[in-house]
This record gives C-alpha cells, sequence and structure tokens, in this order.
C-alpha cells in the first residue's frame, strides 16, 4: 500500500465532500414514501457503474472477455449490506426519531469500523490498523460525542418569508427543526422514505401548504406518536443494527484485494464499483417490489416519485463512493471510513446553516457549531492516526 499519497487524501476530500452533499438536489422535490424515490436513486448508480465499466473496458479483449464489466462476489454482497443497513436506518427513524438515530448509530457505525480495523486482522480479515491506535478511537469518540449537541435543537418558524404569501387554513405544528444531519453515505438518502404514513394519517403531511412542496422534516409524524419505553428500545436496536451494517459495506472489498492479489491479477478499486451497484440494484428493485405489494394489499398507492433529482443523487453517491473505495485502498479501512463518516457530517452542517439557513435562532446556531467544532476535533484525531 502507498504511504497515504496526495491521491488519497483528495479522494477523501471528494467522498466527503459528496456525501454530505447528498440531500441537497432533492431538498424542495416530493419523494412520498421513498419506494419509487430510492430505485430511481439506484439506477442512477447502476448508470455510474455502466458509465465506470465503458470507460475503463478493454474494447480489444479477447472474446468473452470485457475487463471493465467484471462482477464479483464480494461487490454483490457489498449492495446487498447496503439496502440492508438502508432499510434498517428507515425503521429506526421510524421508531425513534432522526435525532436519536443519528446520534446512537454513530456508536456502532464507527465503533465497527474502528473494531474491524483494529481487529479485522485476528478475525481473518486482511486489514491494516492505524499507526495511532488510540487517536483513531479518540477522533471517533469525538465525532459520536459531537452529534449529541443536535438532538437538543429547537423548533423554529418556517421563516419570515412565508409571511409574503397567501394567509392559509392553520394546521397543526410540524416539527421544524434543523434538517442538517446528511444521509449517511451508506444510507441512500433512507430517510428520505419515511414520509408515508403522515401522507395517509393527513392529506398535506409534511406539505408545506403555502408552497406545495414536501419539507424534509428531521423526523414523520408517525415517528412522535410512538409511546412507552417499548418503542424507544426497539428504534434504538434499529439503530444500533443500522449502524452495524453500514460499517460492514465495505468490508467485502478487503478479502476481494486479497484473493486478486493471490491470483496475481492487477485490480484497481474502481473495478469493484459495478459489482456494488448491481448488487445494490437487485436489492432496492426486490425492496421496491415487496414495498409496493405490501401497500397495495393495505389499499394504498405506490406514489411515484421525482426523477431527475433521484438520479443525480445517484450520480453523486456513485462518485463519492468510487472515491472513498480508492482512499480504502491507500489508507487502513478505519482511517478512511471514519475520515469520510465525520467529514461529510461537517460539510452537511455547512450546507444547513451557511446555505440553507436552517438555524436561525441562537440556541440552535450553539447546538450546531457546537457540534461542527467537535466533528473536525474528532477528523483531525482521525487523520493524524494513519
Amino acid at each position: 500500500m502507498s504511504d497515504h499519497s496526495l491521491q488519497a487524501w483528495v479522494a477523501v476530500l471528494v467522498a466527503t465532500l459528496g456525501f454530505g452533499s447528498l440531500y441537497v438536489p432533492v431538498k424542495n422535490y416530493e419523494i412520498y414514501d421513498g419506494l419509487v424515490y430510492q430505485w430511481f436513486q439506484c439506477c442512477g448508480i447502476l448508470l455510474a457503474g455502466l458509465i465506470n465499466a465503458c470507460c475503463r473496458n478493454d474494447w480489444d479483449a479477447a472474446g468473452h472477455s470485457s475487463p471493465g464489466f467484471y462482477v464479483c462476489r464480494e461487490g454483490l454482497l457489498s449492495g446487498l449490506f447496503f439496502q440492508l443497513a438502508n432499510v434498517l436506518a428507515t425503521q429506526s427513524v421510524k421508531s425513534f426519531g432522526m435525532s436519536n438515530y443519528f446520534t446512537t448509530q454513530k456508536v456502532t457505525n464507527l465503533g465497527g469500523a474502528l473494531f474491524l480495523g483494529l481487529c479485522g486482522s485476528q478475525l481473518g480479515l486482511p486489514s491494516e490498523p492505524p499507526r495511532s491506535p488510540a487517536k483513531a478511537i479518540a477522533g471517533s469518540v469525538c465525532v459520536v460525542v459531537a452529534m449529541i449537541p443536535l438532538a437538543f435543537t429547537k423548533l423554529e418558524d418556517k421563516g419570515s418569508q412565508d409571511k409574503l404569501l397567501p394567509p392559509v387554513s392553520p394546521a397543526p405544528p410540524k416539527d421544524r427543526r434543523p434538517h442538517m444531519i446528511p444521509p449517511h453515505h451508506a444510507d441512500m438518502g433512507g430517510y428520505l422514505m419515511l414520509e408515508d404514513d403522515a401522507q395517509d394519517d393527513d392529506p398535506s403531511g409534511d406539505m408545506d401548504v403555502t408552497r406545495r412542496r414536501y419539507v424534509l422534516s428531521p423526523a414523520p409524524a408517525k415517528t412522535r406518536k410512538q409511546s412507552g419505553r417499548a418503542g424507544w428500545f426497539i428504534g434504538l436496536a434499529w439503530s444500533l443494527l443500522a449502524g452495524l451494517a453500514f460499517a460492514v459495506i465495505y468490508v467485502p472489498i478487503l478479502p476481494w484485494r486479497h484473493r486478486m492479489k493471490a491470483q496475481g491479477a492487477l485490480c484497481s478499486p474502481f473495478d469493484y464499483f459495478l459489482s456494488i451497484s448491481i448488487g445494490l440494484f437487485m436489492a432496492s428493485t426486490a425492496y421496491m417490489l415487496v414495498g409496493g405489494a405490501m401497500r397495495r394489499l393495505q389499499g394504498k398507492k405506490m406514489m411515484k416519485s421525482v426523477l431527475r433529482p433521484a438520479l443525480l443523487n445517484g450520480m453523486m453517491w456513485s462518485v463519492a463512493s468510487m472515491a472513498q473505495l480508492y482512499a480504502l485502498a491507500e489508507m487502513p479501512y478505519a482511517v478512511a471510513y471514519c475520515l469520510v463518516c465525520g467529514g461529510e457530517v461537517a460539510v452537511s452542517l455547512l450546507w444547513g446553516v451557511c446555505v440553507f439557513k436552517e438555524a436561525s435562532t441562537a440556541h440552535n446556531l450553539k447546538c450546531t457549531l457546537l457540534a461542527f467544532a467537535g466533528v473536525v476535533v474528532g477528523v483531525i484525531l482521525v487523520a493524524l492516526s494513519k
């Protein structure tokens, strides 16, 4: 492995910017229950995988040989892990709430990645630990702790600009906490798939009736209807399982690279991406078909989502994922993964505060800045652990 070349750091930066900006293209569009949206998104990912394969393929190779379109079983498994983590995250937010979910899932997400990076060799995984495990652990802990202030943000009004719009009939107050926490880079925008129950119970759902568009709130209305400790513990269990699933999504690339090296085959991390996109596309298609059938049995319709923003979102995710695959090939697994995982939160916070003005009160700004500072400190510590 190279000594953490400049290209690897550029790849980390690209992955961080891409994953932290995933929610931007679809922020002001209707996504409904997300079953169709996530499939459109995966279509964009598959399209990116095919474009990458066409660009990398040897068109003069011998018959029945298309190296650019190589598909491996490890990559298909990574794609299945992606979709599994997405479903688990969806269930967690429904039962647990957005803020609680992102605060707790980081425990198993970063903790799982660190454990695999530090102890993977003892489990039979060909992983290299960071040079300073203590700094990597301290940095990850900082990122986890930094998520806590975001759970204490308070409700905000929709904004003064709404006063310029025609008056509408009063409606029950909605959860207007800042939506600055990004979809996890493995989440595939899973929190975008949480509007179905709210729409069925309330015709306006989470729709801003003054603008006729859906607002991506931290949690759907159904979340706030969960009662008792049972729902809280169920949501916690889903959250921890989702974080663990996120931690292992790229793990199959480790034995794949070891197998390619043992066979004497020259390979690039980009050769792995087509397999991920195909596995993810198959899993997301199955998820949409099963979800659509369940809604049909319930007498509900499967609402069609926007197409182009979802495709763009999928393409952005693909570029970020390929950049992270490259970083994972050049850095220890724990370092590359935790750097991107923490960095994407910082990027998303910047989007929310500087562009979308989602934290306008002094209290929310303090919570956000505190979280941002903690994440930055954590990322720096992880970077120094390389």
